[in-house]
């Protein structure tokens, strides 16, 4: 499906001129047609056991019509979403967050009836939005070194400026180059829509690419302006070519949950914490977690309303009991103290944060790397009296019953080649402002500084 996206009048003007916000109108604003393709996880080789839905994810489909990318893109570039929404946490990339606060189009577009029957349908599960910061997350590539310099840059009107490339940009192969622009991961919540709000004529890269259970890769072309692509991207490992070829890349992001019981939630923080405002999101994080924890009580209590007479199984309550209570431990972790988060990034830096997986990966070729890590353990320099320690205890246990443990990379077994320390429980659990700090005062930071 081919759609008319030539300039409307008077929309290439600056930001501080977008005019009034529109309001949302399904029949004005959507152009719907469904996925020509859904990847299931049985053709990706990948397991589907802890998953609500057999779809991994789809191929690209038109959602906004002409009128309502440029509707969109009027209510995103409101100077009081700017002046409210806007971070530079990568350099030339320009974050907005809690947009929905401040645009009622965009909060409206997302949250309608008729979209989220759209994005479930394609999924083939009911979902529900995990909760209302993460509504619109929006990355924006533009020339500019600051964020002023780079909303400076921004207009209604989709921009058809091309970047002239050369023969070896070209060739950029996002597999073999390092220069992703988000290397292998999982999302940081189950499901994930991705909307392009910007001209892809001439642009190279931009496609997502699957990690298949075998090894090897599925490349799912990136959306067209207009379009979406649906990831379960919390359970399907994947990776994010970078874009070349044009002058503005505005992609925007909502997060989803599965809304039914008895599904493993794999959501957590590590991704946004260090750009986020943290006093929005960890109240929305808590209330997300409790209500998905009510379901599942609910949904047990009246499995036994429904038969008084059925025979407990012990077991099985057992088992729940402990899903819901490392469920709730989970919840706690990923809110860091705001302070000590702070102080961490300061510190260290935002760069070795997201590259934390990395440094630990490093940091275990030096040769005092066990010696180190040992006696940073055994003596417990690091904060001796956290929870954290209870937690390495625990997971240092499963490993030695066979059990696998969740992970921010999925599931995580050990084959007890060596000792399991504080550093590996951190990775984890995707608490890199933690670790780091753990490495430092280890004494394996200065070590890593030297060789990095």
């Amino acid at each position: 499906m081919t759609m008319d996206f030539s300039p409307l009048p008077d929309a290439g003007n600056p930001v501080r001129d977008v005019g009034q916000e529109d309001v949302f109108d399904p029949a004005i604003h959507l152009d719907y047609s469904p996925p020509a393709k859904k990847f299931t996880m049985e053709e990706l080789l990948l397991d589907q056991s802890t998953s609500a839905t057999s779809i991994a994810g789809t191929t690209p489909f038109p959602l906004l019509s002409r009128e309502g990318v440029r509707a969109y893109r009027r209510g995103l570039f409101q100077q009081k979403v700017l002046d409210n929404c806007s971070s530079s946490p990568f350099p030339g990339t320009l974050v907005l967050r809690d947009v929905e606060k401040h645009s009622n189009f965009i909060r409206d577009f997302w949250t309608h009836p008729q979209t989220m029957s759209i994005v479930s349908e394609a999924v083939g599960v009911p979902l529900e939005i995990v909760m209302p910061t993460e509504i619109g997350h929006t990355n924006i590539q533009v020339e500019g070194a600051t964020v002023s310099d780079m909303t400076k840059q921004l207009r209604v009107e989709p921009s058809v400026e091309k970047v002239q490339l050369t023969a070896e940009e070209r060739a950029y192969d996002p597999l073999r180059d390092s220069s992703a622009i988000i290397p292998w991961h999982y999302d940081s919540y189950p499901y994930v829509c991705v909307l392009m709000l910007s001209e892809t004529d001439g642009m190279i890269g931009g496609e997502t690419y699957i990690k298949k259970g075998d090894g090897t890769s599925q490349k799912v072309e990136g959306p067209q302006i207009g379009h979406v692509v649906m990831l379960q991207g919390g359970k399907v490992q994947h990776l994010a070519a970078r874009a070349r070829g044009v002058k503005e890349r505005i992609s925007t992001i909502t997060s989803y949950r599965a809304r039914v019981p008895k599904v493993y939630d794999s959501s957590y923080m590590t991704n946004i914490r260090p750009y986020a405002n943290l006093t929005t999101l960890y109240p929305q994080w808590t209330q997300y977690r409790l209500r998905k924890m009510r379901d599942e009580i609910t949904n047990y209590l009246e499995k036994l309303d429904s038969d008084p007479e059925l025979n407990l199984d012990r077991m099985e309550l057992e088992n729940f009991i402990n899903e819901q209570a490392g469920y709730l431990r989970r919840t706690s972790r990923q809110m860091i103290p705001p302070e000590e988060q702070k102080r961490m990034l300061k510190k260290y830096g935002s760069a070795a944060y997201y590259d934390a997986p990395r440094i630990w990966s490093k940091v275990q070729s030096l040769p005092e790397f066990e010696r180190l890590a040992v006696a940073a353990d055994t003596n417990r320099v690091w904060m001796p009296d956290s929870v954290y320690w209870m937690d390495l205890q625990d997971t240092t246990e499963a490993f030695r019953l066979g059990r696998s443990r969740k992970s921010t990379m999925g599931d995580m077994t050990w084959d007890n080649k060596r000792q399991y320390f504080m550093g590996d429980e951190l990775i984890r659990q995707g608490l890199n402002e933690m670790f780091l700090d753990w490495l430092g005062t280890s004494g394996l930071w200065d070590l890593y500084c030297k060789i990095a």
